[in-house]
């Protein structure tokens, strides 16, 4: 029987690649840092072409599933499941990350998993992929992880075919400094509009409070990690019923070099809390209030506390941002016009009544809508 398989995902820059790291330094995980990117995203695409989907979500497919991009998660997940990978679909995938940049693990010769590939779904791919490039003696590995960013919309139907997973979440201001300053381009690349950006995040929010109660889940803050990852790595093994280790544990890449943190600020050993708050330095008050006012259900939701009252939320979102940040020419559709200011005071409208029906275009799930506005009107 193959080891069980662990999913880990989260935002981009909220902490995926040192949950990828602790869980490498466990000599019974085999971790796999992001191997598969653009089949996942070539997937989704499939998904939303046979829904008529517009041209600006093909851009970017695992989007933030609200307004336009907006679906029924059930929808997704049932496609998942009645989805046939042939080895035409996963050549053609393998071909496309050669040279891409967001492709982590980069087998010597990734074509030959598709020697003995008679096709299944993507669950069964996934466990075939990691047997064949097992990095770790396979008599060793009790558990494989797999790490993706902003792939949440694809947990419902991993855990439907056994398969756990880990989510982590972080402060969205934290995130946006990531994003947009230091050396951000060397790990984001160019920069991603503001409302995009807080989109996935209340996508990534929503998911981390739907599974929050999921046995088979582990729903973890950054902050909350880097403040106490011995103990954190200690309850990671007791769920995977993992023999533990005692002590601290030196983080090391998978090519068996120290790990330094990945930083869009500064180097550093081991695992820091330098990084949290950083938004307060970093971040002007117009970015920083914009983020609040766009992320402030969730960030309540979640435990994260907003400097702008409740008062000043509907004010903030008519008004927008001093700057979109709309360099990538595949994102300008999120340019804050009067559209999206329209969307973004109903969403907050919704929110602030807790006895509105359920949105999906505003909301991922029924229980995401109920618990934000319960955070706001306790």
């Amino acid at each position: 029987m193959s080891a069980p398989l662990i999913f880990v995902t989260g935002a981009p820059r909220s902490g995926t690649t040192l949950v990828d790291k602790m869980l490498w330094s466990l000599p019974a995980v085999d971790c796999f840092s992001q191997p598969l990117p653009l089949l996942l995203t070539q997937i989704k695409c499939a998904f939303l072409e046979g829904r008529n989907a517009p041209q600006s979500a093909m851009a970017h497919p695992l989007n933030d599933q609200q307004f336009e991009n907006a679906y029924l998660e059930t929808a997704f997940c049932d496609f998942l499941q009645g989805k046939r990978l042939s080895a035409k679909t996963i050549e053609a995938a393998i071909d496309a990350m050669a040279d891409y940049s967001g492709q982590y693990f980069k087998p010597d010769d990734p074509q030959s998993v598709l020697a003995d590939w008679t096709g299944n779904d993507l669950a069964s791919f996934a466990r075939h992929y990691f047997d064949r490039f097992a990095q770790k003696p396979r008599v060793q590995r009790q558990a494989i992880a797999w790490k993706e960013t902003g792939a949440e919309e694809f947990l419902p139907y991993f855990l439907s075919q056994g398969i756990k997973a880990i989510l982590i979440l972080r402060d969205p201001r934290d995130i946006a400094a990531s994003l947009y300053y230091g050396r951000a381009d060397t790990h984001a690349g160019q920069p991603r509009p503001l409302l995009f950006t807080a989109r996935q995040w209340r996508k990534s929010a929503a998911f981390f409070d739907h599974f929050s109660n999921d046995d088979n889940v582990l729903c973890v803050r950054y902050e909350d990690l880097v403040a106490a990852p011995d103990t954190h790595r200690q309850n990671w093994q007791a769920w995977l019923g993992l023999d533990g280790i005692n002590g601290g544990v030196s983080l090391q890449s998978q090519n068996g070099k120290s790990w330094s943190g990945n930083s869009s600020f500064e180097p550093f050993d081991g695992i820091s809390m330098k990084a949290v708050g950083r938004h307060r330095a970093v971040l002007d008050d117009d970015e920083r209030s914009f983020i609040e006012a766009l992320c402030y259900g969730e960030m309540r939701m979640t435990g994260y506390t907003p400097d702008i009252s409740a008062d000043a939320v509907l004010d903030r979102l008519q008004n927008g941002p001093a700057s979109d940040y709309l360099e990538r020419e595949s994102l300008t559709h999120y340019a804050y016009d009067e559209t999206r200011k329209g969307e973004e005071s109903a969403r907050w409208h919704t929110a602030m009544n807790k006895n509105a029906p359920f949105d999906p275009a505003m909301f991922l799930f029924a229980d995401h809508q109920r618990a934000v506005q319960k955070a706001l009107n306790p």
